[in-house]
């Protein structure tokens, strides 16, 4: 599988800071809590940076599709539980986990491949499991909207992501029979951290 992010990952976390200051960590942080004796499932991880303030509470397995990115989140969590495994995330059935962190990740698959995901998580989810979403919402402001158009086109240049445009999250999660519980808010609402169950 070619490594898409492999000239990216060496500044992509710093791109994010220049661009967004704290608030994507902020999104990917907000809800982790109680995390000792939770097995978790972190699929499309990045560098893991924005996670090494608790890499010690950590357990569970990392996903992640570039091999760049997840060497960068080996070594930055290193003091971590996790299992670190290159690829698509496919369900084991001896496997389940208590929550699954999908952060800005959904952004960059299709509509079907997000249903097909979200059958994988069913799987491997204990019934009283969540999905801590989170990721870019519809822009709310011009500037918003400028930039955003900006990411997705240098986003399909440089990694070769497919979509062109923002999924409708909520309408494909409450047709797959998830249930949103808590939500907030960062960039006035252009990002949103989310709790779902089944």
């Amino acid at each position: 599988m070619k490594d898409q992010y492999s000239l990216l990952a060496p500044f992509y976390n710093h791109l994010t800071k220049l661009v967004f200051g704290d608030q994507l960590k902020l999104a990917k942080t907000c809800f982790s809590e109680n995390l000792a004796g939770k097995k978790v499932l972190i699929i499309g991880g990045g560098d893991g940076l924005d996670y090494q303030v608790f890499k010690d509470q950590l357990a569970g397995e990392y996903w992640e599709i570039s091999r760049s990115m997840l060497q960068k989140a080996e070594a930055n969590l290193k003091e971590s539980r996790l299992s670190f495994r290159l690829g698509y995330f496919q369900a084991e059935k001896e496997k389940v986990f208590d929550e699954v962190w999908l952060h800005f990740v959904l952004d960059t698959m299709l509509d079907e491949e997000i249903i097909s995901l979200l059958g994988e998580i069913r799987n491997s989810l204990k019934p009283e499991g969540r999905i801590y979403l989170a990721d870019f919402f519809a822009p709310k402001n011009a500037i918003q909207r400028g930039l955003h158009r900006s990411m997705i086109t240098f986003f399909r240049i440089v990694v070769n992501h497919k979509r062109a445009s923002i999924p409708d999250y909520e309408e494909i999660l409450l047709s797959q029979e998830w249930a949103k519980n808590p939500e907030i808010e960062f960039l006035k609402g252009w990002v949103k951290a989310q709790i779902w169950r089944l």
